[in-house]
């Protein structure tokens, strides 16, 4: 398993299928890995689960906090990573997430 570390994601293929990097290195537990980009609340909620599953997390806001500032907190955006090790866990909690999310954007919609 290859590691971009422009992207912080891990792939199997020879080249970063997100940037194209060619240099890529093997996969370590601790890397980092991109795992989703959530707005308020869910991403509250998500970092409230992955804590309570024990799963250690790095949380980085999507813009700077000038621009959260100017368009509110209600448009905040973070992304998430967690170690590779915990990748799958917290993959599996994402769906879990996205799924309800999902549910809930269909029933505001009706």
């Amino acid at each position: 398993m290859n590691y971009c570390k422009h992207c912080m994601i891990p792939t199997d293929e020879e080249n970063c299928p997100v940037c194209g990097e060619k240099h890529l290195w093997p996969v370590l537990p601790e890397d980092p890995c991109f795992v989703g980009e959530l707005g308020v609340p869910w991403s509250d909620i998500f970092a409230d689960v992955l804590r309570q599953k024990q799963i250690p997390c790095l949380m980085k806001p999507l813009w700077g906090a000038g621009w959260t500032a100017t368009l509110g907190s209600k448009f905040e955006q973070m992304c998430f990573y967690v170690p590779y090790e915990y990748l799958p866990s917290a993959q599996e909690l994402a769906e879990e997430l996205f799924s309800q999310m999902e549910e809930d954007d269909e029933e505001t919609e009706e």
